[in-house]
């Protein structure tokens, strides 16, 4: 039976299915015994892609039929990465800091190594933007990868209060007065 997984995991286990019983039989009644061996080259380290499931006699046996197999398909698809836009804090009238992302979700011991293109991520806070928080939005912008799908996590921006500097003016008076 054709089957499917995500990149990373596992392989799911293979089944099969049989048609051409006569006089209503099933599997179960059928006096078939044994199983077939059902293979694929696919491993966890394998991109995705459609891979076939090889289908051969095992340990297969009937006294009344006779078998031919039929190859089924894996289909790989792609591991969903999560890419949350950090958050950042920067005081009242100052500019934007530069936006960063976290990745993870990395499998088979990947990391950004296997990334190309950088996310897009702004907010709508500018230097006239009032004391509060701000959604960073993140997008998938140029970021790619051939077995990653990517899930985006906006982030905050805070802008917190500028910084006053409150100075005594130094003034003078002669002794006495």
């Amino acid at each position: 039976n054709d089957t499917s997984r995500n990149y990373g995991a596992a392989n799911p286990a293979f089944t099969a299915s049989y048609t051409g019983f006569k006089y209503n039989q099933t599997f179960i009644n059928s006096g078939l015994t044994g199983a077939p061996s059902l293979t694929t080259s696919a491993t966890t380290a394998s991109n995705v892609g459609t891979y076939t499931i090889l289908t051969a006699p095992g340990t297969l046996a009937s006294r009344n039929y006779s078998f031919q197999y039929a190859d089924g398909n894996l289909t790989i698809g792609k591991a969903t990465l999560t890419v949350t836009a950090d958050n950042k804090t920067r005081p009242y009238g100052g500019s934007n800091p530069a936006y960063t992302a976290t990745y993870t979700g990395f499998v088979n011991g990947q990391n950004s190594s296997v990334l190309s293109g950088a996310p897009s991520m702004n907010s709508l806070a500018d230097q006239y933007s009032a004391v509060g928080p701000y959604a960073i939005t993140a997008d998938s912008g140029t970021l790619i990868a051939q077995n990653y799908q990517f899930r985006m996590v906006d982030g905050i921006l805070t802008v917190g209060k500028a910084v006053i500097t409150v100075t005594a003016d130094n003034k003078s008076r002669v002794y006495g007065e």
